[in-house]
């Protein structure tokens, strides 16, 4: 693995990944969830965690981790193929890229360009049961 490679970010992370770090909180609506990009860097501590009194992290935010490469189910041939179906099922949700602070390390800005970004708003960890197109996107078929 590259050096490059080493420091790429998953921006479908989970909280007890190595180099865990929020990049976002959800908001909108449970039919359509958006992601509002944070400004400034976020670790995720315990004492934040506790803060959500039971909640899962996940339903709160989002977040970035150290990509895990192929020790990750979404990881196929060298590539993220999250990524790859969040831009070819998913429609945009913005027009513009929006200010995301993880873009200089992320997998999918890296092997996707500007089209994951597009997309990437309306990615949550938690997808709920009546969003069918993010469903699709989120679980391989043969899993």
């Amino acid at each position: 693995m590259s050096a490059d490679e080493d420091r790429l970010s998953c921006p479908s992370a989970q909280p007890d990944m190595q180099d865990a770090r929020i990049f976002g909180v959800i908001a909108g609506t449970p039919d359509e969830p958006r992601v509002a990009y944070l400004k400034k860097k976020a670790q995720v501590t315990p004492e934040m965690l506790e803060q959500l009194d039971g909640l899962d992290p996940t339903r709160v935010f989002r977040y970035a981790a150290r990509c895990e490469n192929g020790r990750c189910a979404q990881y196929e041939g060298g590539r993220c193929s999250l990524a790859q179906r969040i831009v070819t099922q998913l429609s945009p949700v913005v027009s513009d890229l929006p200010s995301c602070q993880i873009r200089d390390t992320c997998r999918w800005f890296v092997e996707e360009a500007g089209a994951a970004c597009l997309r990437c708003p309306q990615v949550v960890t938690r997808v709920p049961s009546d969003q069918n197109a993010l469903r699709a996107a989120a679980f391989k078929e043969d899993a």
